[in-house]
């Protein structure tokens, strides 16, 4: 039954994505708009004008086609429910209710179950896209369809629990990942400004001791000794609030990132304290 419907909802996200590359901004409503930039002739903006309208009839109309295939396979599903539930069973005989529920989600999968076994950052990473991908499906091409169905209809409940695994499935990944990314550069003693963490960087290798991850750190770096290999990002503590850093050779030793030699823990260059 879905082979009706996937195709259509394709369609309305390549739509929307169409839209979105050329500039233009897609609504909640599925509405679209443009800001005129500085610059523009009158008569360029009015073709931008006329394109808002033209995305806007082709997004909907196609958005209002995805929706009749899906209350047409839903409305089967029910059909064969009834059918199957009173031609199956002997209501004479039947002591419990039947241990079935027919819910709408015929056009998407449902979130992702909790993982059996530990799962890295980078596969964390990987699923905090793909959830945040499924959420703005949720809230930009479906919520607008759900608002329009009479208030009394179960495919807003089963909306809003969709809502609720979704952002369950989403605080699972987060639950995993950094608080925060590390910085992608630190003020070192004597006030040099030193290389941090590139950004979107994810470490699947934890500090020895304490509470910290390992970062390896690009090569070639302007003034910085090429026997530094990684960036080791401890977690807050008493001593540092924000948390503080060092530069490890291949060894895992610390040393100074200007001259590569190892240094001792007393050194500044062995706690540079991350700022807020």
């Amino acid at each position: 039954m879905t082979e009706s419907v996937m195709p259509k909802l394709t369609n309305v996200r390549a739509m929307i994505d169409n839209a979105e590359r050329q500039g233009f901004l897609v609504n909640n409503d599925l509405s679209v708009a443009w800001t005129r930039p500085a610059g523009i002739s009158d008569a360029a903006a009015e073709k931008f004008q006329e394109a808002t309208l033209q995305f806007t009839r082709q997004i909907r109309d196609a958005a209002q086609e995805w929706w009749a295939a899906e209350l047409q396979v839903s409305n089967q599903m029910n059909h064969d429910g009834y059918t199957l539930g009173s031609s199956s069973f002997d209501e004479g005989l039947r002591t419990s209710k039947p241990r079935y529920r027919l819910i709408d989600r015929t056009w998407k999968q449902d979130p992702t179950p909790p993982p059996e076994h530990p799962i890295s950052r980078q596969q964390a990473a990987a699923g905090l896209q793909d959830v945040d991908r499924r959420i703005w499906e949720h809230n930009h091409i479906e919520k607008p369809l759900i608002e329009s169905l009479p208030a009394n209809d179960p495919r807003r409940t089963d909306f809003h629990i969709d809502t609720e695994l979704l952002n369950q499935e989403k605080r699972q990944y987060l639950d995993i990942l950094p608080k925060q990314h590390p910085p992608t550069s630190v003020i070192g003693p004597g006030g040099v400004n030193l290389p941090g963490v590139p950004p979107g960087l994810i470490s699947d290798t934890p500090a020895k001791s304490g509470q910290g991850w390992i970062y390896p750190i690009p090569p070639n770096q302007p003034g910085i000794d090429p026997r530094v290999v990684s960036i080791r990002v401890m977690e807050s503590n008493s001593g540092y609030p924000n948390g503080y850093l060092n530069y490890l050779n291949a060894a895992g030793q610390e040393v100074d990132p200007f001259t590569g030699r190892t240094v001792p823990p007393s050194d500044p260059f062995a706690h540079i304290p991350i700022s807020n």
